[in-house]
């Protein structure tokens, strides 16, 4: 039977507060690596709106999509193999445009199985966007932002999804997590 963080922390030598703050180092790491997900606040969420805004100066210029186009387009996305690998939520997704308001600030929403597109934003990028959010992905953290480089690589190109990614880096955000756990011991030291 393997031992719990805990009582390997214990055997190690460590007191009880200390082994009780190595099992929930453990526990963030593990949950980091399987969600993506660094905080339970959305606090990258600007900092990948900046660097999205540079990316879709250059990358983004097609112009707004139709509402059929939009569902052509998010159809295409679904129907595809990659979707498949990423999707974490339904397999179907709809597709509604908002009211028109001249100064909208929201480019779109995703609600799980729902995307809700402005307008005068419903393009490419913004889509993907969106449908990385519905694959399980609602904060902007580094599952977010690997998904949505995915997806850029996939339907818009390679040199979109680098040049997203460099601006992510950028903006100091980490495209990467840290799989390796330190031991308790190794833990105590750092």
């Amino acid at each position: 039977m393997e031992l719990t963080p805990f009582d390997q922390a214990l055997q190690v030598g460590l007191g009880w507060d200390e082994a009780h703050q190595y099992s929930n180092y453990v526990g963030k790491k593990n949950r980091v690596k399987k969600t993506g997900k660094t905080a339970n606040k959305d606090s990258s969420r600007s900092k990948v709106y900046q660097a999205e805004w540079k990316f879709q100066d250059t990358y983004d210029t097609e112009g707004s999509m139709s509402f059929e186009q939009a569902v052509k387009y998010v159809d295409r996305v679904t129907k595809s193999k990659l979707w498949k690998e990423l999707n974490d939520g339904p397999k179907e997704i709809f597709v509604e445009m908002m009211k028109e308001i001249k100064y909208a600030a929201t480019a779109g929403r995703a609600y799980g199985y729902k995307i809700k597109l402005a307008p005068k934003h419903s393009t490419k990028y913004v889509i993907l966007h969106e449908l990385a959010h519905c694959a399980g992905f609602m904060h902007h953290d580094i599952g977010f932002r690997q998904t949505i480089v995915k997806l850029v690589s996939r339907f818009m190109g390679v040199q979109a999804a680098k040049a997203l990614k460099n601006e992510f880096k950028a903006n100091g955000l980490k495209m990467t997590i840290k799989n390796k756990i330190l031991g308790p011991l190794e833990w105590m030291a750092a």
